[in-house]
């Protein structure tokens, strides 16, 4: 096999070059890429290796209990409030009073429901001593009513300590009662009809009935004595 020279090799590449002038201008285009590559692979790793690793967790420290104990304010207490904002004066708006009604409860009304008490004008009573002894007469208790309409009545009487006993001889539509000392309430059962009067005939104690007492009364007003 024949052998070229060295010198014929060089000056059939140079004839190829100088034939062909682009394949000259693609070997730099390829060499100026590979390059750029080169550059921005190894600019990308310095930038990783720049940028600051994170560094381990930050603990605050904590404050025990027995400090927040003297009152003052923790830092975390601190750290939460926030100030809200005060309303204007004009936003302000004036609350609506309740108002309270006079009228009675009806329940308590009906619980509480009492008799009229006459006055003085509507019903009267008069007191009349009798005499001492088993055989003496009885004293007298007259009640009358003036007004219009029917009123009910309540008599209240007191004597000495010593008394112990009050008897009505014609007890119909009456109720008697003690309430000890001396002292004894006569009411009527019914109300008394305007214009109406009752008589009653009271027996005090063991004969006792010209005893005079200490205070008669007829729904608070005083009785007439004698």
């Amino acid at each position: 096999m024949a052998v070229r020279p060295d010198g014929a090799a060089g000056s059939r590449a140079a004839r190829v070059l100088a034939s062909a002038p682009w394949v000259v201008v693609l070997l730099g285009v390829g060499a100026l890429v590979v390059l750029l590559v080169i550059a921005l692979l190894s600019f990308r790793g310095r930038e990783r290796d720049a940028a600051p690793q994170a560094g381990p967790p930050v603990f605050l420290p904590t404050v025990p209990a027995a400090a927040s104990a003297t009152g003052g304010p923790t830092p975390a207490a601190v750290e939460r409030r926030s100030v809200s904002p005060r309303p204007s004066r004009s936003s302000r708006t004036p609350s609506p009073r309740a108002t309270v009604s006079s009228s009675p409860t009806p329940g308590r009304t009906s619980a509480s429901a009492v008799p009229t008490v006459p006055t003085a004008e509507t019903v009267k009573a008069r007191y009349q001593v009798g005499t001492n002894g088993w055989d003496g007469d009885a004293a007298v208790l007259s009640v009358e009513n003036g007004s219009g309409r029917s009123v009910d009545w309540l008599v209240e009487l007191a004597f000495d300590d010593d008394l112990r006993a009050l008897r009505v001889t014609d007890d119909s539509g009456i109720s008697v009662w003690g309430r000890g000392n001396g002292e004894f309430v006569v009411r009527g059962t019914r109300s008394l009809d305007p214009g109406g009067s009752r008589t009653l005939r009271l027996r005090l104690g063991w004969g006792e009935s010209a005893e005079r007492p200490l205070r008669c009364t007829i729904n608070g007003v005083d009785c007439r004595l004698g």
